[in-house]
């Protein structure tokens, strides 16, 4: 499976994290799945994780953090995002998630963003083959 984690996902997925989200990041950049990302997510993933906030909460120093996006950017497919029709997500912001899924043929947006989840998103995403899921729903679609 080809496979976009949304900055969401991703920064539940830190190194020294043990939740869902780590178990489903392991599990796909093992093999044979692919993991599709851009260098917009990863830009957006940095400043995630260098909140104030989440660096007291996750225990991460400045050099774990740039030891997983360097880890992220050498095992993903890194691509483009492709265009997004206008006004279809809520959040502008979230263009370049589905944008990376565009661009990669990625089968699956693993997410937690509520705004993934509109009627309209999950029609324009089904008509292109792509499931929107959570960490969770990923999980058992990864253990083989």
């Amino acid at each position: 499976m080809r496979i976009v984690f949304d900055t969401n996902v991703l920064a539940r997925a830190h190194p020294l994290a043990q939740g869902p989200a780590r178990r489903g990041l392991l599990l796909v950049t093992a093999g044979p799945d692919i993991l599709i990302i851009s260098q917009y997510l990863l830009q957006e993933l940095e400043r995630i994780l260098t909140y104030p906030r989440l660096l007291r909460s996750s225990g991460l120093t400045p050099l774990d953090i740039s030891d997983f996006l360097d880890h992220l950017a050498r095992v993903a497919t890194l691509v483009r995002p492709a265009p997004v029709p206008e006004n279809l997500l809520i959040d502008r912001a979230d263009e370049p998630v589905l944008g990376t899924a565009l661009a990669g043929n990625a089968e699956v947006i693993c997410t937690r963003d509520a705004h993934f989840f509109t009627e309209e998103v999950q029609r324009f995403s089904t008509a292109r083959s792509i499931q929107i899921l959570t960490d969770l729903e990923l999980l058992p679609l990864l253990h083989r």
